[in-house]
């Protein structure tokens, strides 16, 4: 700075405080001037900032900047801490000499505010930031004791988080600047209604390394908490639905085991049917012979005459039970070819329903690794939703 080596005179003041007002309104953050005699203030001209209580003719702090540059005889550069005057101040001031050269009568002194590159930029970006978010968002800058910045969007606000209200021990913002490091907290719904991911940083000065105070954002998560409640609600319906489908197949697996019992034993049926008419057959050419032979026996009854008389009674008994043997055995082969009939209808039907059942298996297996496919998708949407 060119200041640091200016040696000023008291009868050069005038120049001094022309070159002061050309300079003073280049500091961005703002800042002030003011020239002492060796006991109060003379002088005092300001950018955007002044020091609290400083006036012409008021007091100065005989461990301030000013008295350092009385008692040194030297420009000097000095660091004030943000708890004498509420804002981190860099101040450089130096000695003012009388005409002769030989005395210090005064001392001139520029204090400038000392604002993180980010608390200087806060008002211009965050109003934007906050907005841009697509929930919302809060942001905030603190020094060491308290929050000196705040920018709430239209979707999202804390309220309790005010300019001057100090930094609860403990929160994001404390550990940050304690721990030197960005700090992540979840806040759990039980205060805004929905999840809320807190986080902050710590603003360093680039100077000294020291955490000076925390750069902090929080961010709803109620579209997240939505979609992960969608993800369970699908996840549960897929559970059920798969349980369902899985009893299903049980169920067709069951029917399909019986189902092709059935057709064995309907096969069964008709080779059984076949043995009956086999037997029925044999039974009609019992029949026939036993006609022919009561037949025979007539003729020969006839021949004998009066003799053969009692045979030919005989003989005509036979021919009626081959006779009524003959028709038992149509009736029973009539009864057969209807059963024959039916069978092979409920054979047909049988292998129909085996065949739309064995379908309806190969279906459900594919519904159910469709289920699987769309349970691997939750999940990933859940994860998903997790990270937001």
């Amino acid at each position: 700075m060119v200041l640091a080596d200016f040696r000023a005179h008291h009868h050069e003041l005038d120049f001094l405080k022309s070159f002061i007002t050309l300079i003073l309104p280049t500091f961005e953050e703002g800042a002030c001037f003011f020239i002492t005699d060796t006991e109060k203030v003379a002088f005092v001209l300001e950018h955007k900032f002044l020091i609290p209580g400083l006036k012409v003719g008021s007091g100065f702090s005989q461990s301030g900047p000013a008295a350092q540059a009385i008692q040194a005889k030297k420009t000097v550069s000095v660091r004030i801490p943000r708890n004498v005057y509420g804002v981190r101040l860099f101040a450089i001031a130096g000695p003012i000499w009388n005409q002769n050269d030989t005395e210090v009568v005064g001392a001139w002194v520029l204090p400038v505010p000392r604002l993180h590159k980010i608390v200087s930029a806060f008002d211009a970006f965050a109003p934007v930031l906050a907005d841009l978010l697509p929930e919302g968002g809060f942001i905030y800058a603190a020094d060491r004791e308290k929050f000196i910045k705040r920018q709430s969007s239209s979707k999202f606000d804390m309220p309790e988080l005010q300019i001057n209200k100090p930094v609860r021990s403990g929160s994001t913002a404390d550990e940050a600047v304690k721990q030197k490091k960005l700090i992540l907290q979840d806040i759990d719904a039980s205060v805004y209604g929905y999840p809320v991911l807190a986080a902050a940083a710590p603003l360093i000065d680039d100077e000294t390394g020291e955490s000076v105070g925390a750069f902090g954002l929080a961010l709803p998560r109620k579209l997240a908490t939505e979609l992960k409640q969608i993800v369970n609600s699908l996840d549960d319906g897929l559970t059920s639905i798969s349980a369902s489908i899985q009893q299903i197949t049980a169920s067709t697996n069951d029917v399909s085991g019986n189902q092709s019992q059935l057709n064995e034993e309907i096969k069964l049926v008709q080779e059984l049917i076949e043995k009956i008419n086999n037997v029925m057959g044999f039974i009609k050419e019992i029949s026939e012979q036993t006609n022919m032979l009561g037949l025979n026996a007539a003729i020969e009854a006839a021949r004998a005459g009066e003799t053969g008389r009692g045979f030919s009674v005989v003989a005509e008994e036979i021919r009626k039970l081959s006779d009524s043997s003959k028709k038992t055995v149509l009736q029973v082969k009539e009864l057969t070819q209807q059963i024959q009939s039916s069978i092979t209808i409920t054979s047909t039907a049988s292998r129909s329903t085996l065949s739309v059942i064995q379908q309806t298996a190969a279906a459900t297996q594919e519904v159910n690794a469709s289920i699987e496919e769309i349970t691997a998708l939750a999940q990933k949407l859940s994860q998903t939703a997790a990270n937001l």
